[in-house]
């Protein structure tokens, strides 16, 4: 137990501290998507490419678990290795070496097993850090947007469920056909580019005030049922994996509707620490486990950048166009808010991974989307204040 303690308290402190520091220099530094990158950067550094690398045994030991069960492990394959080496050279039959191999077959299998599970078992709080953060997150949301005003039911239902279902179906019917996963990866995929946004910025709200009158809050509320659609597909995920432990791993997923209800307020301490702390940490926490160059996969990557931008914002265009109204210049503009998922898909990603759904591969494709979608808001942005009466009040 105590062991665990201070195994926690270094992954803690480490997975907080260095993030902060690099999300300070690049903001310094000026370069754009910073709080990104930088938990990139950190977990990146802190995970097997680089920590790993250096101090291979103690980075098993604080970071993926299971360290003596893996030790177990490699002295049971040498154990098996002697033994029939000692066998063959005292001419024991063909017959008797081949059911010495399917034992020792067994017992590899039985105890590779209980290596996975010590490794579950010690990565416990590295799944409660993340859900802490990612509720952190999602509270500052509801807390920092000060969109007022009311947005027709139906027209937020239709218009989020279509900037959703079109990234996901999309999204999960490749993943399955052509990468050959199982329908729970290939849902889990997908409900990652389904998500909605879970706040807007400032430009995106006026920018939407802009299109039409409540625009900021009809683009909130369809950003936020894109979210709950993606939240129910990636609880249903999880639960075809992990049974009612989904209802734990998820956690932030249920409780986020019970965030918007909170009146928003001016917490600037609140929201300089989502940005610095939670957000770089998250993402470093989801890259700790994972070797980016390993798991780096070239068509997943495509079609993340394709589908987490483009399908969202078609599929709103294509919820706005059913209801009527608008012409296509002003659809378009208007549903421009429902591409800025960056942090709603990195929290999916993260809680997706540690509860054992989402393969480190997809994970990877999907960081690097949430990073590329952070990284292309200024180009949305140019785009959304063309010919608008807003550029001219600039």
């Amino acid at each position: 137990m105590r062991e665990l303690v201070i195994n926690s308290s270094i992954q803690h402190t480490l997975l907080l501290c260095i993030p902060l520091v690099f999300a300070v220099i690049l903001k310094i530094a000026k370069l754009k998507s910073w709080s990104l990158i930088a938990g990139a950067i950190a977990g990146v550094l802190l995970g097997p490419a680089v920590f790993g690398s250096v101090a291979p045994d103690y980075w098993e030991n604080l970071f993926q678990g299971g360290a003596q069960e893996h030790v177990q492990y490699v002295e049971l394959e040498r154990q098996q290795e002697t033994d029939l080496l000692a066998a063959q050279k005292l001419g024991v039959g063909e017959g008797v070496i081949l059911q010495m191999k399917a034992d020792h077959q067994y017992e590899l299998h039985a105890m590779q097993d209980k290596w996975r599970d010590a490794q579950w078992d010690d990565q416990r709080p590295l799944r409660g850090f993340v859900i802490v953060l990612i509720i952190l997150i999602f509270l500052s949301g509801s807390l920092r947007c000060k969109v007022r005003g009311t947005a027709p039911p139906m027209m937020s239902l239709s218009v989020g469920v279509w900037a959703a279902i079109i990234p996901c179906g999309l999204g999960s019917l490749l993943a399955y056909y052509f990468w050959d996963t199982g329908v729970s990866v290939a849902l889990a995929f997908g409900a990652c580019l389904a998500a909605g946004p879970w706040t807007l910025s400032r430009w995106e709200q006026r920018v939407a005030d802009d299109s039409e009158l409540g625009g900021a809050i009809l683009m909130l509320r369809c950003g936020r049922i894109a979210l709950l659609v993606a939240c129910c597909i990636a609880l249903y995920a999880t639960w075809q994996t992990q049974g009612i432990m989904s209802l734990v791993w998820l956690l932030p997923l249920i409780l986020l509707p019970l965030t918007w209800i909170v009146p928003p307020k001016n917490l600037s301490w609140l929201s300089a620490g989502i940005d610095y702390v939670a957000i770089p940490s998250v993402m470093a926490t989801s890259l700790v486990l994972i070797h980016p160059i390993e798991s780096l996969s070239l068509w997943p990557i495509l079609v993340v950048v394709l589908l987490c931008a483009d399908s969202r914002w078609i599929g709103g265009i294509i919820g706005l166009a059913l209801l009527g109204g608008r012409n296509s210049e002003n659809a378009m503009r208007l549903a421009i808010p429902l591409v800025d998922s960056g942090v709603s898909q990195l929290c999916l990603a993260a809680l997706l991974f540690w509860a054992g759904v989402l393969p480190a591969s997809l994970t990877v494709a999907v960081l690097l989307g949430a990073i590329f979608l952070d990284r292309t808001a200024p180009i949305r942005m140019k785009f959304a204040r063309q010919d608008s009466p807003f550029s001219d009040k600039q």
